[in-house]
């Protein structure tokens, strides 16, 4: 039954509907591919602990691209099968360059999410409200994370820079491009930081290689920057209709928004046709 053996999908924007909710059409779509015996990934910004929400509503999937591709996971024997963490000298570079600018800074470790702050109370002035559901359910807030980073430092997978006027977003952006890691424009006035050897297409790739797969067997779904590079390493990529113009051009079709089961769509009619 065709040609494509898996589907990498990434969450918000894609299989998540505008609220970040699973709607039942893309639910039921995900359960037909296993049944036909296809494999259904994540692929995503989010870390492990920001994902056990949906994995709950779709038990079969064991397979992670997550962490913009920093991290792949299995989810099974809750094993990582590779990581690419941010360099430390890099993530100090970061912290300094934070200081005295009004910034939370949002980090994975271990594929756990962590914030510098007591609460949520900056989210929506940083234009990412909606997402006090999510990270009020799978964060550890602590206001002092980084105060002995420099003495002890730890392995930080991703980082997240959340701003509060697009202004110093792109200030900060202009200066951490000229640094060895790679960015993404995110939700709100966010900056995605991850190491520059990642990203979800090389992600996509190393689980291939440890399935044994030819990514040309692969199909994958996006809508945002951070999804450019799984679009164009994918043997056929889709852009959802809410997707960035940026990632419309790097895939081969443009499907339905989120909020109209776009997702549904692709695996039907390419994945198990």
């Amino acid at each position: 039954m065709g040609k494509y053996s898996l589907i990498a999908l990434d969450m918000d924007g894609t299989l998540l509907n505008s609220e970040l909710k699973l709607s039942e059409g893309n639910r039921s779509a995900v359960e037909r591919a296993f049944q036909a015996g296809k494999q259904v990934i994540l692929s995503t910004g989010r870390c492990l602990s920001e994902i056990r929400d949906t994995l709950k509503l779709l038990p079969q999937i064991r397979y992670l691209v997550c962490e913009n591709g920093s991290c792949v996971y299995d989810c099974r024997y809750d094993q990582t099968i590779h990581v690419d963490p941010v360099p430390m000298e890099e993530v100090q570079y970061i912290l300094n360059l934070m200081k005295g600018e009004r910034c939370v800074i949002q980090v994975f470790h271990e594929n756990q999410s962590y914030f510098n702050q007591p609460n949520d109370h900056w989210a929506d002035a940083c234009r990412v409200g909606n997402y006090k559901g999510v990270f009020n359910r799978n964060s550890i807030w602590d206001a002092k994370l980084f105060d002995n980073y420099g003495k002890r430092p730890y392995r930080i997978e991703k980082i997240n820079l959340y701003f509060d006027n697009v202004r110093t977003r792109d200030r900060i952006y202009a200066v951490l491009e000229q640094r060895p890691l790679k960015l993404a424009l995110s939700i709100g006035y966010m900056v995605e930081v991850v190491s520059e050897k990642a990203d979800k297409g090389v992600g996509l790739k190393k689980l291939c290689d440890h399935l044994g797969l030819d990514v040309s067997e692969t199909i994958a779904m996006g809508d945002s920057a951070n999804d450019l590079e799984i679009l164009r390493a994918a043997g056929f990529s889709a852009a959802m209709g809410n997707a960035c113009p940026e990632a419309k051009a790097a895939a081969d079709i443009v499907t339905e928004d989120c909020d109209h089961d776009g997702v549904a769509k692709i695996i039907d009619e390419y994945l198990l046709r």
